[in-house]
């Protein structure tokens, strides 16, 4: 699994220096403790999608929890935000295509100390990376961006993956991340539930470096085969996450 990069969005210049890093730190320390970068790459270890058409945002699909396979493709881009769900003033940024978004290496500089839980993570990798994955970004007005990232597998894996990355993203109140040479300082607070059920987690992260300071929030829901992850600005996510989650297929 890899995150959702902020690096490339426009952003105040204070800001700029750590943007990449703050996107890392609200929803991907698994491309630096897991080596979640990557996705599968074209015919090599993607599952096979159950159906050869997506089922309708928010309809139940036909097979048992049990039987469900993972959403591969155009099928599961058939889930992500567009700018048209979002409303005025948004302009996506980042496309489930763009090459930036799937490079495997564009965290390799990135480290992290101070944080047992998320070292403890980088030994269990292969319980948080997941057979599918897609993403876009957006901007909104000047300075504001929202990611979103889904991931898709079998429901027992996303659960029991999701779960364990939610702990460790949330187990140290503060540790040190550092991009190259910069040392970032990292808080991060718990926040509640997005929506009903077992699988659903929110947290916010501060980072404070040279550069200024950025506050980020992540959402995390899953239904059924399909996980979704809003990452941005926090009115951003908390403005549009009961829409992601309507896009996705029923429990």
């Amino acid at each position: 699994m890899s995150i959702v990069d902020t690096g490339g969005w426009p952003m105040p210049v204070k800001q700029r220096r750590i943007s990449g890093v703050a996107a890392a730190a609200a929803c991907g320390i698994l491309a630096l403790a897991a080596g979640c970068g990557s996705t599968p790459a074209a015919g090599k270890h993607e599952a096979k999608p159950i159906g050869s058409r997506a089922t309708a945002p928010g309809s139940p699909s036909s097979a048992s929890p049990a039987d469900l396979k993972p959403v591969q493709g155009q099928q599961l881009r058939h889930y992500l935000l567009t700018a048209d769900d979002l409303g005025p003033g948004y302009t996506q940024t980042e496309t489930p295509d763009d090459e930036k978004a799937a490079d495997p290496h564009r965290y390799d500089d990135m480290g992290v100390s101070g944080c047992p839980a998320l070292k403890e993570l980088g030994k269990h990798s292969d319980e948080v990376q997941f057979a599918a994955k897609t993403s876009a970004g957006f901007t909104f007005g000047a300075d504001s961006t929202l990611g979103e990232e889904l991931h898709s597998d079998a429901p027992s894996k996303l659960s029991a993956g999701l779960r364990r990355l939610m702990h460790a993203q949330t187990s140290c109140p503060t540790y040190t991340m550092t991009s190259g040479s910069t040392p970032l300082t990292v808080s991060v607070r718990k926040d509640g539930a997005p929506s009903s059920g077992p699988d659903a987690y929110a947290y916010t992260t501060t980072l404070t470096g040279p550069g200024g300071s950025q506050v980020l929030k992540t959402a995390a829901v899953r239904r059924s085969n399909v996980l979704v992850m809003l990452v941005g600005a926090p009115a951003l996510v908390d403005r549009h996450i009961e829409a992601a989650i309507a896009k996705l297929p029923a429990s």
